[in-house]
């Protein structure tokens, strides 16, 4: 009994002095020198400064990286989306960011802003503005990553054919306004199909007599010059 008493108290020690190592190691002059991080590559974007990257890494050495404490840290900067930090050899850091991207100006509840594709609003400081970019007008109460991810859905499924520059996102319909201002609109219940409709009827009539054409409805088109 003594002797599994002994043994549990020096693993119990031994894990102490393992974790105490760990802890205040870092701060010894020889292991912080032979460990320093050195060098850090950032890859997939160009939006740090080497002051960020210093003030990120600058309590850290390549031995004992505290991972969690920098994607922590790297929560201030809202253009990171993913990050994976992999150790190379000694001193050396590789910092894999993947950033969000724009996808459209945003107005909801009277402001206007810049976001990503799943509603993330993105800051103008590392985002110069972008014409090119759709605008939703936001009438919902909140705004619904599913409706973001139809709007890109109708983006997608006409590609050049047809340019929206403008989306109304209502509780059940999507209105789409063209760069020559034919409005389009799907429904947010079923817009596959209501996509099916307008591609079947583009091909079948064409657009060059209508400027508002309703995809809304299962069983009918509805128009107007």
């Amino acid at each position: 009994m003594r002797n599994k008493k002994l043994k549990l108290a020096l693993a119990g020690l031994w894990i102490t002095l393992c974790a105490l190592f760990g802890l205040f190691s870092p701060t010894i002059p020889f292991i912080k020198e032979v460990f320093e991080i050195r060098k850090v590559n950032v890859k997939g974007t160009d939006k740090f400064t080497e002051k960020d990257i210093r003030q990120l890494f600058e309590r850290e050495n390549w031995f004992f990286l505290n991972r969690k404490h920098i994607e922590n840290r790297l929560r201030q900067f809202n253009f990171v989306k993913n990050v994976e930090i992999k150790r190379m050899f000694v001193g050396n850091i590789d910092l894999v960011v993947e950033e969000r991207k724009p996808f459209a100006y945003i107005q909801f509840k009277k402001k206007k802003y810049l976001i990503d594709d799943e509603g993330i609003q993105l800051s103008p400081k590392y985002y110069k503005p972008d014409k090119n970019l759709p605008v939703l007008i936001y009438n919902d109460k909140t705004i619904d990553k599913n409706k973001l991810k139809k709007v890109n859905l109708i983006k997608e499924s006409f590609g050049s054919l047809l340019r929206f520059n403008k989306f109304y996102i209502n509780k059940s319909q999507i209105a789409c306004i063209t760069e020559n201002g034919r409005t389009f609109i799907f429904s947010t219940e079923d817009l596959e199909k209501s996509i099916k409709r307008a591609k079947t009827f583009i091909k079948k009539v064409g657009l060059k007599d209508y400027r508002v054409l309703n995809f809304s409805f299962e069983s009918m088109v509805v128009t107007r010059r």
